[in-house]
Parts: C-alpha cells; structure tokens; sequence
C-alpha cells in the first residue's frame, strides 16, 4: 500500500514537472524569436526550479511540520537577482524590463504548476503568451517611440551627412536635430536627435549605423 501511494506521488511529480516544463518552454520560445537575453532555456530552467522546490516545499518540508510557504516565498524574491542582470541601461533608455518581469512571472507559473494549480498556471501562461507575442507587436506596429539622442565620431569626408541621412530615411528614422562640431585629425563629432518609427527599435538603428563604413562610433546619450 505504501510503494502504491508512493509510485502515485512520483506519477504527480512528473506531471508537474512536465507542465512547468512546457509553460516554461512556451514563453521562453516568444522570448528566443525575440532574441531577448533571456530565451528558451533560462524561462524553462526557470519554471521547471520554481517548480521542484515548490514540490520540495509541500511534500518534504511540508510533511515536517514545517510552513511550506516559508521556501516557496524565497522563490519570488530570489527571481529578482537573475531578472536583474537581463536590464541594461542605453544611456536614457532601459532595455530587458519585460524580459526580467517575464521571468518573475515564470516563476509564479513554476509555483503554480508545483502546487497542482494546472488551471491557474496554464491560463497564467496564455495570458503572459499573448501580452508578450501579440501586444509586442501591436506596440511596434502602433505605438510612437520617444525622441533619442545620438553622438557619432565619423571621418571628415565630403558626402558623409548625406550617407548617413540616405540609410536612415531608409529605415524611416527622423532627424530632428543634428549638431556638428570638427574635431582634431580627420574626424568630426556629429549629435543627432531622431525619432524613431513604431517597426525600429533602438539596438536596429544603433546596429545599422556601425555598419556605415565612415562612422566610428555610436553613443547614446
């Protein structure tokens, strides 16, 4: 009678795992298309942790006589370090926000799916699903970004403005301002203010231009 409760409980177990394990992968799988710092692994690793020790929690502790919410609590709070080093901030703009609260999130849906909450944490992972895929893409595709100041070091060659103008009317960047100032050697220090549209972020047009053959270098300020 006892293997058969405990062969029942290993069974519980597994289930459990395995749905932290598909949610986690679910939403970890968005992330990964988004090429955010935290993809696939990370939000399953994720899941599948909060997961086991809130089954640790419940049937060892928890039989102790011990409060299984005690460790289960840490899980919130810990999940803060690791969402913390997916933020990084680009002078004014702070990137990794959504990734370090998708985590947090994932996590909730790991403690959810290890107490036997399957209804709670696959409606939670639908829901976390479409505000990241579908919301995302309607913030890109509707939503007007803020004006974002550019210091560029490029070469002091005839043309080099109208190049640099030429590639970002092509990606739908505004220039709004733009300041000159000739520095020593063959080199000038030009700051421009653009708008971006809703389908650029600001790591494409940091990206695109670096590929610009005279321009040395990109800062945000």
């Amino acid at each position: 009678m006892e293997i058969s409760l405990l062969a029942g409980e290993n069974i519980h177990f597994v289930v459990r795992l395995l749905a932290a394990f598909l949610a986690g992968g679910l939403i970890g799988w968005q992330r990964e298309l988004a090429e955010k710092p935290a993809g696939l692994r990370t939000h399953i690793l994720v899941c599948v942790g909060s997961a086991l020790i809130t089954l640790i929690s419940i049937f060892a502790f928890g039989k102790m006589g011990s409060d299984p919410a005690r460790i289960t609590a840490q899980i919130v709070s810990g999940i803060g370090f690791l969402g913390a080093g997916t933020i990084f901030r680009y002078g004014p703009s702070v990137t990794g926000l959504t990734t370090a609260a998708s985590l947090w999130a994932v996590s909730g849906i790991g403690i959810a799916l290890g107490s036997g909450l399957y209804f709670a944490g696959f409606v939670s992972t639908g829901l976390i699903f479409v505000t990241l895929w579908l919301l995302e893409y309607l913030e890109k595709r509707f939503v007007k970004k803020g004006a974002l100041v550019l210091r560029l070091s490029i070469l002091n060659q005839p043309g080099v403005l109208g190049q640099i103008g030429t590639r970002l009317g092509e990606l739908g960047v505004n220039i709004e301002k733009i300041k000159l100032r000739e520095e020593k050697g063959e080199r000038m220090d030009c700051t421009l203010q653009v708008a971006l549209p809703p389908s650029q972020t600001m790591m494409q047009l940091i990206s695109v231009l670096r590929e610009i053959e005279t321009v040395e270098e990109v800062e945000i300020l």
